[in-house]
């Protein structure tokens, strides 16, 4: 699909219109949808600093020259100190169409890690999915040919950071069985780990690392990630939110990144690791 505008003429009407914006609204949905004063508002600000930080990550970039297909699932709005729409754009993975039926070119963004992150500070919900690819690629965790590690496999076990008090029990299960097993295995390999360890917060380190070095999306999902979200569960839940600001190592972000992207709300949680994640995908 052909540009409609020189690149410039975008970049000249995003300066002017936020250079005039006062007020920035996260629409529900993206094209094709209800009109935007229809929309369900799923955050707002007229907070300078933060309308500086966002106008920072949501206009930096080089245009694709082209439109994403799908329509988008939010739509950022920006409206001047009366109250009047100035123009919006629909977000997409790793991109803004601003103005789309205008300019017809998605800005493919420099930095969407950020401006994600951004938009998690602002309450909205749901960026742990959107950017869930990115974090999968940025530490190889793309399944290959095998999707549940096998029963026996020693050397599965420790690629998958598997504390060593649990081999007794996984060594005897592959990946998927491990995802099946029943309540009081759980309770049992629960015990093992409170036997090995005492202290809740390397407990929940531990399995984090775990969690965050499973392939994806078969074990991650259905195998031995079900146990690890089921062996986290056991733990006093303030324990795992007091870790999350101190976590460093790439394994255990991932694990945490994950408990988000299985929650309701993934804020909080990526509040807290929003500037270690920054650093581990920038």
């Amino acid at each position: 699909m052909r540009l409609s505008k020189d690149p410039e003429v975008v970049r000249s009407w995003l300066g002017e219109v936020w250079s005039r914006a006062r007020r920035l609204a996260v629409l529900r949905g993206g094209e094709g949808e209800a009109p935007l004063s229809e929309r369900e508002i799923l955050a707002e600000t007229d907070d300078r600093e933060v309308l500086d930080q966002l106008r920072r990550w949501a206009t930096a970039g080089d245009f694709a020259g082209d439109m994403c297909r799908c329509p988008g699932d939010m739509t950022l709005a920006l409206y001047d100190a009366e109250g009047e729409l100035l123009g919006s754009g629909s977000v997409h993975s790793g991109r803004i169409s601003w103005e789309r039926d205008r300019f017809r070119d998605d800005l493919i963004l420099s930095d969407a890690v950020s401006l994600q992150l951004s938009l998690a500070g602002m309450g909205v919900i749901g960026s742990s999915k959107r950017l869930l690819g990115q974090m999968i690629s940025a530490l190889s965790l793309d399944e290959g040919e095998i999707q549940f590690r096998p029963a026996g496999d020693i050397d599965a076990l420790v690629a998958h950071r598997v504390p060593r008090a649990l081999f007794v029990e996984l060594i005897r299960m592959s990946g998927d069985e491990a995802g099946n097993a029943d309540r009081a295995s759980i309770r049992r390999m629960f015990s093992l780990l409170r036997q090995a360890e005492n202290d809740s917060t390397k407990i929940a380190r531990s399995l984090l690392a775990w969690l965050g070095s499973l392939t994806w999306p078969a074990e991650a999902v259905a195998g031995e990630g079900q146990l690890v979200r089921n062996l986290l569960a056991e733990l006093d839940p303030q324990v795992v939110v007091n870790v999350l600001p101190r976590l460093d190592d790439p394994q255990e972000l991932m694990g945490a990144f994950v408990l988000a992207a299985f929650a309701t709300d993934d804020t909080s949680t990526l509040k807290a690791i929003g500037p270690a994640l920054n650093s581990l995908l920038s």
